[in-house]
């Protein structure tokens, strides 16, 4: 008798139109080949996603990254059934979308589908820690609150304490790779073995 195969797992890639999420998924399928690719090199043009882009990513076991575009904010409930865990990505590097970005975060979180599936908030474009100007090492726009203003602003310590699954909260730069290690520790952590 053959052992049945387990299906894939899937992790949606959620956030508004222009927070990074394109580069995000490029540079986990990069640091997830089986040769561990430890230089990212320059960051890849992307274009605005108008649909849905899929990334395979070794956790070692396989895992799926499903991203949806900003413009579909309003039909990302079609594809929460099919999912074990969340990335929700914020651009901090742009203030005028933090309330918008905010509103769909909480609306991800009460959806009933995903009442208990696990949640990792990235803020990206994050790589110059605050501050109004960018540092000769940071690659990313300028960044104009520190991780702690963000959250905040966001009020995550409340979203946290409300939200009935697990949150996690990271700072990243998809652009020169901040903090992806850490996503995808977070990954394997989170959908690496379902026993």
């Amino acid at each position: 008798m053959a052992a049945a195969r387990r299906p894939v797992r899937t992790c949606l890639l959620l956030g508004a139109a222009g927070g990074g999420k394109s580069l995000v998924a490029r540079r986990l399928r990069q640091l997830s080949t089986e040769d561990g690719a430890t230089e990212l090199g320059a960051p890849p043009a992307t274009l605005p996603t108008v649909g849905t882009n899929l990334s395979d990513l070794r956790l070692p076991r396989r895992a799926r990254l499903r991203e949806l575009g900003g413009c579909m904010g309003p039909i990302w409930h079609s594809y929460y059934g099919e999912c074990s865990a969340v990335l929700f990505v914020v651009d901090a590097a742009n203030p005028t979308q933090v309330s918008s970005s905010c509103v769909q975060l909480l609306s991800v979180l009460s959806a009933a589908p995903l009442a208990a599936v696990p949640v990792l908030v990235l803020f990206n474009k994050m790589s110059c820690h605050g501050g109004l100007t960018q540092t000769p090492h940071c690659s990313d726009l300028p960044c104009y609150m520190s991780l702690a203003e963000m959250k905040s602003l966001f009020r995550m310590q409340d979203i946290v304490s409300c939200a009935t699954q697990p949150i996690t909260i990271l700072e990243t730069s998809a652009r020169d790779g901040t903090g992806l290690a850490d996503v995808l520790r977070w990954l394997r952590a989170t959908l690496g073995d379902a026993r």
